[in-house]
C-alpha cells in the first residue's frame, strides 16, 4: 500500500501499540483488590456501556449472516484475552505479559495460512521472524523484568491465541463491515455476559482492600482504553491487513519498557536499543 494509506496505517498502528501497552501495568494494580475473573468481567462491562451509543446507531447493520461470526468475534476479541490475561498477570509480571505478545504475528499468519488457505510470500515470514528475535532480546536483555512463570506463559499464549482467531474472523469473516461496526456490534453480545457473572459474584473482599479506589480507577481507565483500542485495532484490521494489524505485538514491548522507566524506574540497555530497530524493521517488512 503507498502514500497515504500506507503512512495513516503506520499512524493506527504506533497508537493502538501505545493504547494496547499501556493496560497490563493498569491490570496489575487493579489486582490487588479485584480477582482476575473480576478484572476481566469489569473490563468487557465497562467497555459495553461505553459501546452502547454505538451499538444503538449500528444495530441495524446485525444480520442472519454476520451474527455468528460477531459473537465468535466478541468471544474470542473480548472475553478470552480479557481473562488470560488477567489470570497470567496473577503468576507473571506486567512486562513480561505485554513483552511475551510476540507470539501474536506468528500464531495469526499460521491460522490464516492453516484455515483460510492465505497466502504469503519471504517478506512477511522474515518480517515476522525478525520482529521476533527483536522481542526475544527485549525479555531476555536485563533483570528487571521479573521471572516469569510457565504457567502464566501460557495463559498469555492462549490470549494470543485468542487474538489471533479474532483478527482472521475480522479479516476474512466480516468483509462488510467496519472496523468500528464490528467491535460495537461484538460486545452488544458479550456485554451482558460479563454484566451476567458480575451480578453473581461476590464483590466484598474487592470493596474492603486498603487499595480498593486505586483498583477501580485501574478499572475505568483500563475499560477506557478498551473502548479506544478496539475501534481503532479493528480500523488497522481492516485498512491494512491481518499480518500488518498483528505486528501491533512487536511494539507493545517497546511500550512495556516505556512504562518500566518511567513508573518503575528501569534503565534500558543498548541491547534493547537494538532490539527495538529490528522490530521497526520486521514491522516494515510486513506491510510490504
Amino acid at each position: 500500500m503507498e502514500g497515504s494509506n500506507k503512512k495513516s496505517n503506520w499512524l493506527l498502528l504506533l497508537l493502538v501499540s501505545f493504547i494496547w501497552g499501556s493496560p497490563y501495568i493498569l491490570r496489575e494494580i487493579a489486582l490487588e483488590s479485584f480477582s482476575h475473573d473480576q478484572v476481566a468481567a469489569f473490563q468487557v462491562f465497562l467497555s459495553f456501556l461505553l459501546f452502547l451509543p454505538l451499538i444503538f446507531k449500528n444495530f441495524k447493520k446485525l444480520g442472519k449472516d454476520n451474527i455468528i461470526p460477531l459473537i465468535l468475534s466478541g468471544l474470542t476479541g473480548n472475553i478470552g484475552p480479557s481473562y488470560f490475561f488477567a489470570k497470567a498477570q496473577t503468576l507473571i509480571s506486567s512486562s513480561i505479559a505485554g513483552m511475551l505478545t510476540a507470539m501474536l504475528p506468528t500464531i495469526t499468519l499460521l491460522m490464516a495460512i492453516l484455515l483460510f488457505k492465505n497466502k504469503t510470500n519471504i517478506k512477511i515470514i522474515g518480517g515476522i521472524l525478525l520482529g521476533f528475535t527483536g522481542t526475544l532480546i527485549i525479555i531476555f536483555s536485563g533483570e528487571s523484568h521479573g521471572t516469569t512463570h510457565l504457567l502464566g506463559i501460557f495463559y498469555v499464549f492462549m490470549a494470543m491465541v485468542s487474538v489471533a482467531t479474532s483478527i482472521n474472523i475480522i479479516s476474512f469473516a466480516l468483509p462488510k463491515l467496519t472496523g468500528t461496526e464490528i467491535a460495537s456490534l461484538a460486545f452488544l453480545f458479550v456485554g451482558p455476559m460479563a454484566g451476567s457473572y458480575l451480578a453473581f459474584t461476590d464483590l466484598s473482599a474487592p470493596l474492603a482492600a486498603e487499595n480498593f479506589t486505586n483498583s477501580a480507577l485501574m478499572l475505568t481507565l483500563l475499560a477506557l482504553l478498551t473502548f479506544a483500542g478496539v475501534i481503532f485495532y479493528n480500523r488497522l484490521i481492516k485498512q491494512s491487513s491481518h499480518v500488518f494489524a498483528a505486528s501491533i505485538a512487536y511494539l507493545i514491548p517497546i511500550v512495556a519498557i516505556f512504562w518500566g522507566i518511567v513508573i518503575g524506574g528501569d534503565q534500558i540497555s543498548l541491547a534493547q536499543i537494538a532490539s527495538i530497530i529490528i522490530i521497526l524493521v520486521g514491522v516494515n517488512l510486513t506491510h510490504r
